[in-house]
């Protein structure tokens, strides 16, 4: 089978700082995913100008056959691109992905998906009407520990579920200050904000697995209300940055199957919780745990999950859902594994493997809903 030809967009030649996420970095995750498989090929690359797009190839040791694109509405008229990759900041992928759609490329894109619900809503009737296959980066669907809590829901291992509960740690405290660079992550509307990171990563694999809410409430707390923020040196930029997301996110209701459920969400300095992620699902005829240890998020790695299954008339036991994968998966650095998994599931044909368009309207749609009916502790 011929591989998938791939025009990237976002690919820069930022090096990351070794200390967390460097802004403008994600984009080496896909090319280090893309590269090492043998379902891909990548035949051009997209920046703003057609010569930071040719500095970026030659940076990257990218084929020198590369084609270099200085704008998206070439990229995406180039016939030999089947995959277009989005990977910049949320507030571009609207722009980015509206003229592929039109065109009708496949598409990833990284979650969140747009900077607002109605760009959102318009992508995904977009993609209905070009009917083409996309790929959104809620990586947190390919984690094989959380594949294997929805094998064991489907396969009714506990029977009918009847109550959930999922508790969340997220390293996004600003008790500390926060780096400038991050500081979109605790403003209310925006894209990569603590509700479209902290909650939005794990009500994707939440609704894949357990169903929609039939009816929601929501309370959301804002402990501090503002934070320093400080540049690469450490310098102090602003020493009161307005905070407008929640740092405590409390939601509850009942899903379309009738189950009670209840998601809790926190950003705290630490953890003294052993588990960063705790969800239970109870069933009729037993309970599902999983759990991964403090550190990270939801959509990254957690080698060290644990997924317990008890049936109610015998013995908890622990599930291994650990399996063998191919090196071109496995031999990525760790932080982009499931990166990685989703585009090996795309490459193959696993639809079940990863979150389209559609999937991630849900997951916004759902966060709309809980903005809409929150109600703010004081």
């Amino acid at each position: 089978m011929a591989p998938i030809r791939v025009g990237i967009i976002g690919l820069t030649t930022v090096t990351p700082s070794g200390e967390g996420y460097t802004p403008g970095s994600w984009g080496l995750a896909h090319l280090a995913c893309l590269s090492g498989s043998p379902h891909y090929k990548i035949v051009a690359l997209c920046n703003s100008t057609v010569e930071k797009a040719q500095k970026s190839i030659e940076h990257n040791k990218l084929d020198p056959a590369t084609k270099a694109y200085g704008s998206v509405e070439e990229l995406v008229q180039d016939p030999e691109v089947d995959l277009v990759v989005v990977s910049v900041h949320v507030d571009k992928h609207y722009a980015l992905v509206k003229p592929a759609l039109q065109n009708k490329k496949c598409v990833f894109v990284e979650f969140p998906l747009a900077g607002s619900y109605l760009q959102v809503e318009e992508l995904a009737e977009l993609a209905r009407q070009a009917g083409v296959k996309t790929v959104v980066g809620a990586q947190a669907r390919a984690n094989l520990a959380l594949k294997k809590v929805k094998e064991l829901i489907k396969s009714r291992a506990i029977g009918d579920v009847v109550s959930t509960s999922w508790t969340g740690y997220l390293s996004l405290s600003t008790w500390s200050g926060l780096p400038e660079g991050l500081k979109d992550f605790v403003d209310l509307e925006g894209g990569p904000g603590r509700l479209n990171i902290g909650l939005g990563h794990g009500l994707d694999p939440f609704l894949d697995t357990l169903g929609e809410f039939e009816d929601v409430q929501a309370t959301f707390k804002t402990y501090q209300k503002t934070t320093p923020l400080f540049d690469a040196t450490g310098t102090v930029v602003d020493p009161a940055y307005k905070v407008t997301a929640p740092e405590f996110i409390f939601v509850q209701g009942v899903l379309e199957s009738g189950a009670a459920a209840s998601i809790n969400v926190r950003s705290t300095p630490a953890s003294a919780d052993e588990a960063g992620f705790r969800w239970i699902i109870s069933g009729s005829e037993g309970e599902i745990v999983f759990t991964s240890p403090a550190g990270g998020y939801v959509q990254g790695p957690m080698p060290d999950a644990k997924v317990l299954l008890r049936k109610w008339k015998s013995e908890t036991e622990e599930v291994n859902w650990k399996k063998d994968e191919p090196g071109h998966i496995t031999n990525v650095v760790e932080f982009g594994i499931n990166t990685a998994r989703l585009y090996e599931a795309f490459a193959t044909g696993d639809e079940d493997g990863y979150a389209s368009i559609e999937s991630a309207r849900k997951v916004h749609h759902l966060i709309e809903r809980v903005k809409k009916v929150a109600i703010w502790a004081p």
